[in-house]
């Protein structure tokens, strides 16, 4: 890791109001999480719980994926990467250094944030609300570097944005979409189209399995384990940085 360019990018995330953006958001959903909770007729801390965990959970993605795109394209369009490049830094470094720079600001986004779904639990603390502060981290870290090799392949960022949040919504339905295919296609097409998907759910992270508000509020299920978690997030980490490596390898400046 370079540590000047670790350094560089986490200032970058103070520089973009990154974390007052959180900060913002976490006032927000937990107002709204309360007024919501009161105007219930019955479980109104269960809903408020759930309400603002779920808020915590696709704000937090998309404010992490806003500021992981916008802040590679500038660099692209203001030449910095090509001077950050011809300094004694390889380009395995270079990535490997962006990976673990998002990854971190991943890391410390879902701290706070799943710190203030926790300030919202009065009935006591549980392994579920922990599972799920971590199954959080995991899957901010997963979507961040998403983001980031999304924003090093295209050179839109619009384009960027919208691959990314579909990537992210495709790995939420994904347990859907494995039920749905379970069931004998009739025609040539369909089979066809669930042969497709099934090879793409091979490279999808199952997020559908992460993070549920369920966990907060009646604890772990017992398909889930820590294991789980931990081998998803190394598994599609390693992917995902590797074939960013990829491109930056072949890639011309």
């Amino acid at each position: 890791m370079n540590l000047p360019l670790f350094r560089y990018i986490v200032m970058a995330a103070f520089r973009d109001r990154l974390f007052l953006s959180t900060a913002v958001l976490i006032a927000v959903v937990m107002s709204l999480s309360n007024f919501f909770g009161e105007s219930v007729v019955v479980e109104q801390d269960q809903f408020a719980r759930a309400f603002a965990a779920y808020g915590f959970r696709l704000f937090g993605n998309v404010i992490l994926i806003l500021f992981v795109v916008t802040h590679i394209r500038r660099s692209f369009d203001v030449r910095d990467i090509d001077y950050l490049l011809s300094r004694p830094i390889g380009r395995m470094k270079f990535v490997l250094t962006h990976a673990m720079a998002f990854s971190f600001i991943a890391i410390v986004a879902a701290l706070v944030l799943g710190g203030a779904t926790v300030l919202l639990e009065r009935q006591g603390l549980h392994s579920g609300v922990f599972m799920w502060w971590l199954s959080i981290a995991v899957e901010f870290m997963i979507m961040a570097n998403v983001a980031m090799f999304f924003a090093f392949v295209l050179g839109s960022a619009t384009a960027c944005m919208a691959i990314t949040f579909c990537f992210y919504l495709l790995s939420r339905l994904m347990g859907e979409i494995l039920g749905i295919l379970q069931r004998e296609p009739e025609k040539m097409f369909e089979m066809f189209l669930a042969k497709i998907m099934a090879a793409i759910s091979v490279f999808i992270p199952r997020l559908d399995l992460m993070g549920q508000t369920t966990w907060i509020l009646y604890g772990m299920p017992d398909n889930i384990t820590l294991s789980f978690i931990i081998g998803q997030c190394a598994v599609f980490m390693a992917i995902i940085i590797g074939a960013t490596m990829i491109d930056m390898h072949k890639r011309q400046f």
